[in-house]
């Protein structure tokens, strides 16, 4: 097709659709309508309604039953902690390091304080927290197994072993 310079004169931007909303110069209505389009934009919700959770799960921030992590009623909101679990006692992290994609398990885990990588080290805080002992006995930490002091946050920040009063 075609367009001829006479064609192109009278097409207006926009027209395909309808119109292209404008403000009269010196009109702050626009500051309205953007503000009650974002409260209508919030008030719709992309995400499904929480379903329950399976019987035996346990959330990873409060350690109780009946609900996910996502919809735990202690979650903080986002960057108000370092770590998942925000609780004063001690539990089981998963990490992994950013740097070298090493992946390592704890069952000496603090809420806000990481490990150090062992080949970068790193500070690595945990991506997953849990208790230390599920109630399907599933827990795979070797309590035999020493811990490696020297790269871990919470022992060189109290100056001993953080098991030895927690």
């Amino acid at each position: 097709m075609h367009i001829t310079h006479c064609e192109c004169l009278t097409w207006v931007p926009g027209s395909v659709w309808g119109p292209l909303p404008t403000a009269a110069p010196g009109s702050t209505h626009q500051t309205d309508d953007t503000s009650s389009l974002a409260d209508q934009l919030s008030a719709l919700s992309l995400r499904r309604p929480p379903r329950p959770p399976p019987p035996a799960y346990m959330c990873h921030l409060c350690f109780k039953k009946g609900h996910y992590i996502g919809d735990c009623p202690q979650a903080r909101p986002k960057g108000e902690g370092l770590t998942p679990y925000q609780g004063k006692k001690r539990c089981f992290g998963e990490y992994k390091c950013p740097k070298c994609k090493r992946k390592w398990m704890s069952g000496n885990s603090w809420a806000n304080n990481g490990q150090e990588c062992i080949k970068c080290r790193i500070n690595v805080f945990p991506h997953k927290q849990r208790p230390l002992e599920k109630p399907d006995g599933l827990d795979v930490s070797d309590q035999s197994k020493i811990h490696p002091q020297h790269l871990c946050q919470k022992c060189r920040s109290l100056g001993y072993y953080c098991r030895r009063e927690y």
